[in-house]
């Protein structure tokens, strides 16, 4: 009888040990959920001291300041008056309307494709102008614009003629009068990736054909 005793009370200790078993591994948990919580409870504090240091490394870039140009309009009235001869058939457009906020300077002595005057155009903006010139190997953009972005040497009036290569032809960029101008040489029958449809002498030619025909 003892010995059946003793056979029935081991299953009945060993649910007893896992009884305890569990209470005691759910009073750890208890344990590590207060812990935890107590954790997380001082987490945002700690994420709140480094969230500064993260935003301080982050990289500041300057961008591009555009701010208005001033204009000699002194010495381009003079300009204008001494280029009151010049051909008119490009310039009719331009006299019309308010004038410009720049100098309007345009090409002189170029050769339109037979009945193309009807297609230039000229287009007052409220930074300057655009005036577009029909061609047949090239169209001719003039840009004029008293905008100026990134730096300048203050009291820059005039800068050297840049010639720029582009994959649709070329451009011409200058300032004059204080004001930034751009001539875009458009092919119109573009070949392969790169466009060669004027050289730099030709390009530059024409860019330096360009007069001031209207001021303030």
């Amino acid at each position: 009888m003892r010995k059946r005793i003793a056979i029935a009370l081991v299953p009945a200790c060993a649910l007893l040990g896992l009884a305890g078993c569990d209470k005691f591994i759910r009073g750890m948990g208890d344990d590590a959920g207060t812990e935890m919580s107590a954790a997380e409870d001082t987490a945002p504090a700690d994420q709140a001291d480094a969230t500064p240091a993260k935003e301080a490394d982050i990289p500041v870039y300057a961008q591009a300041v555009s701010e208005e140009a001033t204009i000699d309009w002194l010495a381009a009235r003079d300009d204008v008056a001494s280029n009151s001869g010049s051909d008119g058939n490009f310039m009719v457009a331009a006299q019309e309307g308010d004038a410009p906020p720049v100098p309007v300077m345009l090409p002189s002595g170029i050769v339109l494709p037979q009945g193309a005057e009807s297609d230039v155009k000229f287009q007052p903006l409220s930074d300057g102008y655009f005036a577009f010139y029909p061609g047949t190997d090239y169209n001719i953009v003039v840009n004029g614009t008293n905008e100026i972005i990134g730096e300048r040497t203050p009291g820059t009036t005039e800068t050297p003629m840049r010639f720029i290569p582009t994959m649709s032809g070329a451009q011409v960029a200058f300032t004059k009068y204080g004001a930034d101008y751009l001539i875009e040489f458009e092919c119109t029958h573009a070949d392969g990736q790169h466009a060669d449809c004027i050289s730099e002498e030709d390009a530059l030619s024409i860019a330096d054909s360009l007069v001031a025909v209207r001021s303030r």
